[in-house]
């Protein structure tokens, strides 16, 4: 049995690394399974034992990274008690050191030829708790506007995120980063009390 779970490990590891690969050059629906066989050494048949297409495999990849990496995220955003920006700012030296880490698979899955829906799926998950804490604190705030603070707030902090990711010359440090996000995340909170 541990030999069938590590050849199946085996099997899914290099298939993960050729649609990364094959996503440095090409858009993940121009990604066909003979190419992306072809490239892990690895016989159709075997493909389809695990996924359906290309697109099986990714989704794979962003649910490992989510699950892995983000799950701490809507109980931290906008946060603005001391404690939980202290837990916050920990937990996002954790995301950013995670991040650099698997700098390439960030890189091809935010970048242009990766999943666009994938920044959708994570604003997805960590909106509610968000909404819900804004309109628990703030309840004379309309919630239809706080969607769109958030929108703005998430928008800003992704691209932050996916530049710095980008940068091959930038001097920030993982923590210098944490900082200023978490320093963007406050004032946006405070901004949004201006709302009332």
């Amino acid at each position: 049995m541990k030999n069938v779970d590590t050849r199946v490990r085996y099997t899914k590891d290099v298939l993960q690394s050729a649609l990364l690969e094959l996503l440095k050059e090409k858009n993940i629906d121009r990604i066909t399974v003979k190419e992306l066989c072809d490239k892990a050494k690895i016989n159709r048949g075997t493909f389809y034992l695990h996924y359906s297409c290309p697109y099986d495999l990714l989704l794979e990849i962003e649910n490992a990274f989510m699950n892995e990496h983000l799950n701490f995220f809507s109980s931290y955003m906008f946060d603005s008690s001391h404690q939980k920006r202290e837990e916050g700012m920990d937990h996002l030296n954790l995301l950013f050191k995670a991040t650099l880490e698997n700098k390439e698979l960030c890189r091809v899955v935010f970048g242009p030829n990766g999943d666009y829906r994938f920044n959708e799926r994570i604003k997805k998950q960590i909106r509610p708790e968000v909404i819900k804490h804004w309109t628990t604190e703030l309840p004379k705030l309309n919630p239809n506007h706080l969607e769109y603070i958030f929108d703005y707030v998430f928008s800003g902090s992704m691209s932050l995120i996916f530049n710095w990711i980008n940068d091959e010359n930038s001097d920030i440090s993982v923590e210098q980063l944490a900082n200023r996000l978490d320093r963007l995340g406050h004032y946006a909170h405070l901004a949004v009390k201006e709302f009332i």
